[in-house]
């Protein structure tokens, strides 16, 4: 009865917290702590049209735009004086020009940032003070044998790249293009995982598999950690970049969505139809805990002001420190942990700026 009653105990303790397991870590819903509410207060520059993320430095606020082909890609906020400054980014394939942004990263600059268009792999730097709506810097991604969906700063002259068109996960290389170690394996996410659909593992292709794990990469401001975190599937990459290992923890839902197999240039895709949901929208690396947005609604309900988006906070060894309950529809984040505060960008009827004390 004692054995049993010590197993019973067992139980109820790892029912209630976020378990290790093949050095991934697993958790629930019912493992988050109870929610703490943010109330939002929420900026008002008409300048900000559509925005998609941000980047607070040097006291500025960087908010970018959502995909367009007009000008004025991001805008410059100081935010002490709450005062709009102006805009930058000329819409273009010239000199100095950008068609889209997907990141602006900080590499220690003052007044400085670099941006990434994705859609011509093209990084540009911009000074946050001059009058110039150009870049006044770029390079060009570096050439590898992947093709590389994500990639974000780990100095001045290296970068973090996630690889889709092989096994490979994670390239770590110059920006001269030569290769500082390439580690993790797209297997591993479905290893012992459940398929939808009878679907065995051996019947997937990288491709495919790498699709189903896409999400947001960032660093943190010491460039030790990196964090990605799942669009898809619930799963958070915590990267050491010391030694390049890699713990991933899976939760609030421990599952892969359903999905069918197409194809597409003759690669396998994945299609989860109409009804699959958005998961982790953004991710905030932090000095010693790091900030995950979370979403968990079908994406054309992301402005809705029912079920709203959820901030949990992790430290870097995986444990859940803070569950923070928002009410604001919001998709991007960025925390200035000095002042404890949590600033993002709203999707609803009237997107801005917003700032959540925590």
């Amino acid at each position: 009865m004692r054995n049993l009653a010590l197993l019973t105990s067992l139980i109820i303790i790892f029912s209630c917290t976020s378990k290790p397991v093949d050095n991934n870590i697993y958790f629930t819903a019912e493992d988050l702590p109870p929610a703490i509410e943010l109330a939002g207060e929420k900026y008002n520059f008409p300048e900000i049209i559509n925005p998609r993320g941000l980047l607070i430095k040097d006291g500025f606020a960087i908010v970018f735009e959502s995909k367009n082909t007009n000008n004025d890609k991001f805008h410059i906020i100081d935010l002490k004086n709450r005062l709009y400054l102006r805009s930058k980014g000329i819409d273009g394939l010239g000199p100095g020009e950008i068609t889209v942004i997907s990141q602006i990263d900080d590499v220690g600059e003052t007044n400085k940032v670099w941006v990434y268009d994705p859609e011509i792999r093209i990084f540009s730097k911009f000074d946050l003070l001059d009058s110039s709506k150009l870049a006044e810097w770029q390079i060009r991604s570096p050439e590898t044998a992947y093709f590389l969906t994500s990639a974000t700063w780990t100095s001045d002259t290296s970068l973090l790249g996630n690889a889709v068109d092989g096994w490979d996960k994670y390239i770590h290389l110059t920006t001269a293009g030569d290769t500082l170690a390439i580690f993790g394996n797209w297997k591993d996410m479905i290893k012992n995982k459940a398929l939808p659909n009878g679907l065995n593992a051996d019947e997937l292709d990288a491709n495919l598999v790498s699709n189903i794990f896409q999400g947001q990469l960032k660093g943190s401001p010491d460039k030790n950690h990196f964090i990605k975190t799942g669009g898809i599937v619930d799963h958070i990459d915590v990267i050491n970049l010391k030694d390049y290992s890699i713990k991933t923890i899976y939760g609030p839902v421990q599952e892969i969505p359903e999905f069918t197999i197409g194809y597409w240039d003759g690669y396998q895709m994945p299609d989860f139809g109409s009804i699959s949901t958005v998961r982790y929208l953004d991710v905030y690396p932090g000095q010693n805990s790091f900030f995950t947005l979370f979403h968990g609604k079908p994406y054309e309900e992301i402005g809705s002001m029912e079920n709203l988006n959820r901030i949990f906070e992790f430290d870097y060894s995986g444990k859940i420190l803070n569950q923070y309950q928002l009410n604001y529809p919001v998709l991007g984040i960025h925390v200035d942990e000095k002042n404890r505060a949590i600033y993002a960008v709203t999707v609803d009827s009237e997107p801005n700026l917003v700032r959540f004390d925590y």
